[in-house]
């Protein structure tokens, strides 16, 4: 490559990267500040900052490639090996968001983590190495980059994730008749396509980084199907809206092998909060209530809603009893700390109910529905508030 070109393609990298960082933070900043803070969108999140890592240590590549200098030359195989390596942990964090996301549990237990774990322990082996083996990449005397020998192997296992990932969607795509739901699957199944072709680019033109700001559109991707599913979310809290708990219960009816435990919280004296405090006071209270269960439940698999009114629903996956109980327990201590707040003039509390399924039935989750709210009925009489 002449020294006009090198300095043509320095320049298109690194700005290509820049940009691919900016649009990264952005799409960073609307799941922290525009989504509710479920498992799914703190996946996301964590892809995000993963990518912005591969995207900064790639700029940091092109610029120091061919510096002379012993200090540069340690920076240099340090950025790569974080480039390489980060680069396995965003194909893996996607792996694990689909999987989510297509069969709504996470992934558990050795001999479903090994097929992923394995192949990514001995493609790092093979990266950590190369300041020595030269096997992943190699720097020659001049601090020029080169492709080790096993290069292409760290390439198959990142693309053999992406395409994992791919085929369940597909696969499951091929069982849901729900237009939003086919049309999510659809959105993950398409996410290998942009840097795979990115890739294949990057081959024929070597010198030019197009693989990650390719996997920057397949974020953004993500992002529009996520602000579609948005429309689903509860104007007041933030909460999935009571269409949106009718579909994630669909998938329980369709998959019936699936036990579930379904929560019913009602806020209590709600009517007389309105009527002396008036309705912002209301909202209010929504709107802390709903901020109790995100702190309660964030971060975990449990599906939030507001089933209506001054009604909410907790659906978690399993049939742990004793979970739900300990949940509860959290959910009332998140009340107590509310309270202690100071925030209202009155004592903001729910009564609550729980109703565990792990045997198939004909509408098995409107039978939990209304079990659990009965149950929080009895809980509300018995003055078992939350």
């Amino acid at each position: 490559m002449t020294v006009v070109g090198r300095a043509a393609a320095l320049g298109y990298n690194v700005g290509i990267g820049i940009l691919s960082c900016v649009i990264t933070l952005i799409v960073w900043y609307f799941y922290k500040r525009n989504f509710a803070d479920t498992h799914d969108i703190g996946m996301l999140r964590r892809i995000e900052l993963s990518l912005l890592v591969v995207l900064l240590s790639d700029i940091g590549m092109w610029l120091l490639d061919g510096r002379s200098g012993a200090i540069v030359r340690v920076v240099l195989y340090a950025v790569n090996l974080i480039n390489f390596l980060m680069a396995l942990v965003v194909a893996i964090q996607w792996l694990e968001y689909a999987w989510f996301r297509v069969y709504r549990r996470e992934v558990q237990g050795i001999r479903m983590m090994a097929p992923v774990l394995i192949p990514f322990g001995l493609t790092a082996a093979i990266i950590l190495s190369s300041p020595w083996t030269g096997w992943s990449f190699y720097l020659d005397d001049a601090n020029v980059y080169h492709r080790g020998e096993y290069a292409i192997y760290q390439y198959i296992v990142l693309l053999a994730y992406l395409l994992g990932a791919s085929v369940r969607a597909l696969i499951r795509r091929r069982k849901e008749t729900a237009v939003d739901r086919r049309a999510e699957l659809l959105t993950i199944a398409f996410f290998t396509a942009p840097p795979l072709v990115g890739g294949l680019a990057q081959s024929a033109f070597y010198g030019l980084n197009l693989i990650w700001p390719c996997a920057v559109i397949s974020s953004l991707l993500v992002l529009l199907n996520k602000a579609g599913e948005a429309i689903s979310q509860d104007t007041v809290t933030g909460l999935n809206n009571r269409r949106n708990l009718e579909k994630h219960l669909r998938l329980y009816e369709e998959d019936q092998s699936r036990p579930v435990t379904v929560m019913m919280l009602d806020i209590d004296n709600f009517k007389r909060i309105n009527d002396e405090h008036g309705h912002s006071a209301g909202d209010k209270a929504l709107v802390e209530a709903a901020r109790v269960l995100k702190g309660v439940f964030g971060g975990s698999s449990a599906f939030l809603s507001r089933y209506g009114g001054d009604e909410f629903v907790v659906v978690m996956p399993g049939d742990d009893a004793g979970a739900a109980q300990a949940a509860l327990a959290r959910v009332r201590a998140g009340f107590k700390a509310l309270n202690a707040e100071g925030l209202f003039p009155f004592e903001l509390s729910v009564s609550a109910g729980c109703a565990v399924s792990d045997k198939p039935g004909v509408n098995r989750t409107e039978e939990l529905l209304r079990t659990a709210d009965e149950r929080m009925y009895e809980a509300k009489a018995l003055g078992g508030h939350a």
